[in-house]
């Protein structure tokens, strides 16, 4: 009875209700009150909302999965940190500008960068469910995402002269896309290899090497994609609507990785 209790109150719709009221209030509060020790709380929690709720709505539906919450926080951590410092030290060795030809260089390294977490995480773990790797990825790949985008919203901050209007556009942009981006890719990668995987020992065949190559196009197209479009028309509309049907592709490949690894998870259940 107790634990019933407990999963309805932290229903992960809750969650992004009660969040978004408090960033909205935290909003208010800062344009009224013009007190700059707020800034920072305002855009971790608009950077970080949408991505730990990805994960939540997720990790409520593991009821076959063998991660925990632990594991999970874990996940998000390795993923944002390792993947964040990784990516800051590569990406200026090999891409000084990004274009469509450097974009694909981009994934390649992020999201290399990205699965160091969940190695991280699995690696001296009795794990081998797709289902498993699929919600560590999706943690790993969101905490990328939330710190990325802090990054970004401190940028804009600085080269806008502090404007607080630029500030909280590019973070909500880029909260509202994050679902289709790096929590997607990198549970899609992560799936497919505790898939290929036996326990405590990691494996790298031609599916896991697919993943991968997918993950990179599918990076890459979303980073690429502004500059292709706007050999055309200068449109923020049609680059959004470019990416967006980028991000749906993913999200697709993951709902039917989603239902193989609930279909394996079953059949592991029922063969113990």
């Amino acid at each position: 009875m107790e634990k019933t209790t407990s999963r309805k109150r932290y229903k992960w719709w809750r969650l992004l209700i009660k969040g978004l009221i408090i960033y909205i209030v935290g909003l208010e509060v800062l344009v009224l009150t013009q007190n700059p020790n707020l800034f920072p709380s305002i855009v971790m929690l608009g950077n970080f909302l949408i991505p730990v709720i990805y994960v939540a709505f997720l990790y409520q539906k593991r009821n076959l999965s063998n991660v925990s919450m632990p594991m999970t926080l874990a996940g998000f951590f390795y993923g944002g940190f390792l993947g964040v410092f990784a990516s800051a030290m590569l990406e200026p060795i090999f891409i000084h500008n990004l274009e469509f030809s450097t974009a694909i260089f981009v994934g390649i390294i992020e999201e290399f960068a990205k699965i160091v977490g969940v190695l991280v995480i699995f690696r001296n773990r009795n794990h081998d469910l797709q289902l498993d790797g699929l919600i560590i990825g999706a943690a790993a790949g969101m905490g990328f995402a939330a710190l990325e985008s802090s990054g970004y919203a401190f940028t804009t901050f600085l080269n806008s002269g502090g404007s607080l209007s630029s500030t909280v556009y590019i973070t909500l942009l880029r909260g509202i896309l994050s679902p289709l981006g790096h929590g997607t890719w990198t549970a899609i990668l992560a799936a497919v290899l505790l898939r290929e995987s036996a326990a405590r020992k990691f494996t790298l065949n031609l599916r896991v090497i697919g993943a991968y190559v997918t993950v990179v196009l599918l990076h890459g197209l979303w980073n690429g994609m502004p500059s292709v479009i706007g050999l055309f028309t200068s449109s923020t509309t049609v680059i959004f609507i470019g990416q967006c049907i980028i991000g749906v592709l993913g999200i697709l490949i993951l709902i039917m990785l989603w239902f193989k690894a609930k279909k394996q998870a079953r059949e592991r259940l029922a063969g113990n």
